[in-house]
């Protein structure tokens, strides 16, 4: 037989943390289940409503470790927050698969190309202080890249109409070490523009490098050391760095690739990542991936009108609207516009998904090449998210 004291210590009929091992946890300030050892059917029992309320967390849990076994990613982790507050992290899978060590909320991933609109930040801030222009050619700040037959502007490399290529074959996992940015572009500088810009639109992770090159000119910091100060510090990003091979990093999971026989995965080849910090090269955690997307809704990286501006489309010089923007890919739907960027490294995929009007971001981080299926995932993350209770109504237009 139960005693009273303890069956008014049971807070709800709200289930408790879910995933397996606990991987999954729920923001105590949103859910606070506690089962205090009891068997579950005696929980329930004690509860004055006659059904348990439905668990968000188990629901959560459960996408994830769904979006895993799609990805075909050895560990996976993710966060999700609406309404502006952090209500979600957990995690499935493995995050070294040697040495049996499971994926958590706080495990390091490579985070790819979602490095873009975090760099794309630094750019507009400097734009916002007046210490540069976005429509001042590239050479102005960075005059290592040379002249060409037309043009080129920090605008056209935020919105990759610039012209400048993307990878050639055997340039995405180089392993050579760069010690500058500017010995880092050498690679593609000097190669002829694919058009003229601001015609058209061939995504180029080289185009973003140049941006950090710029950052260092307009601010007399190194790139790195102005990410601490104006980004991620501001942020609460304490897990973001840049990826140097040679630091130790608490956390940071394995990198893999999917075999050719599809029967599973092998250990990644070496990259360095020094050729590409701005486009490609950075490594965070899933958690502080949605809070760089809540500071950027709640104006604490930038002025609303400048954070506007970096989600207005591009529009080409025939009129053509582009779906990306400086740094984001734009999409709208009945739910309002939704603002993202995926990222595939050499033994990572990531997504991040944000709907500022509604306060919500989803993070979903693997350590797997070419992992399939994670904008959708975050997706469902989203619409659960959207559906739990108290969540924020649409703002109205």
């Amino acid at each position: 037989m139960i005693g009273k004291a303890a069956t008014d210590g049971l807070l709800s009929c709200a289930a408790g943390e879910g995933g397996p091992r606990g991987e999954a946890r729920i923001g105590r300030d949103r859910w606070n289940a506690a089962w205090l050892g009891l068997p579950v059917a005696l929980a329930f029992a004690a509860c004055s409503d006659p059904a348990p309320a439905p668990d968000p967390g188990a629901a959560f849990a459960e996408i994830v470790a769904e979006a895993r076994e799609t990805a075909g990613s050895p560990g996976l982790s993710a966060a999700v927050a609406v309404n502006g507050e952090i209500v979600w992290t957990g995690a499935s899978g493995l995050a070294d698969i040697e040495n049996n060590l499971p994926a958590t909320p706080d495990s390091v991933y490579r985070i790819a190309s979602i490095s873009k609109p975090i760099a794309a930040v630094a750019i507009m801030q400097l734009a916002e202080q007046e210490s540069l222009a976005l429509d001042a050619p590239v050479q102005e700040y960075f005059p290592a890249f040379p002249e060409k037959e037309f043009p080129v502007t920090l605008r056209h490399l935020l919105t990759h109409t610039s012209g400048i290529r993307h990878y050639n074959p055997g340039e995405f996992d180089m392993k050579e070490r760069f010690d500058t940015i500017e010995a880092a572009t050498e690679i593609f500088r000097d190669d002829p523009l694919l058009f003229e810009p601001g015609t058209d639109y061939s995504y180029s992770t080289y185009a973003y490098n140049l941006l950090a090159g710029v950052v260092e000119t307009a601010s007399g910091m190194s790139f790195d050391q102005y990410m601490q100060v104006n980004v991620w510090g501001p942020a609460g990003m304490e897990n973001t760095h840049l990826e140097h091979q040679y630091e130790i990093v608490p956390h940071r999971v394995r990198q893999y690739v999917k075999r050719d026989d599809e029967a599973g995965v092998w250990n990644a080849p070496l990259a360095d990542l020094s050729i590409k910090w701005a486009g490609g090269g950075m490594i965070a955690t899933a958690p502080d991936l949605v809070r760089f997307a809540l500071a950027m809704d709640a104006g604490a990286l930038m002025e609303a009108e400048t954070r506007d501006e970096m989600t207005t489309r591009y529009v080409l010089a025939d009129g053509t609207v582009s779906d990306y923007a400086l740094g984001w890919r734009i999409a709208d739907d009945e739910a309002g516009t939704w603002v993202a960027h995926s990222g595939g490294a050499t033994g990572g995929t990531t997504h991040l998904l944000r709907l500022p009007a509604r306060g919500l971001a989803v993070a979903l981080t693997a350590n797997v090449q070419s992992g399939a299926g994670l904008p959708d995932a975050a997706r469902r993350l989203a619409d659960a998210a959207l559906a739990m209770p108290n969540s924020p109504e649409p703002a109205t237009p």
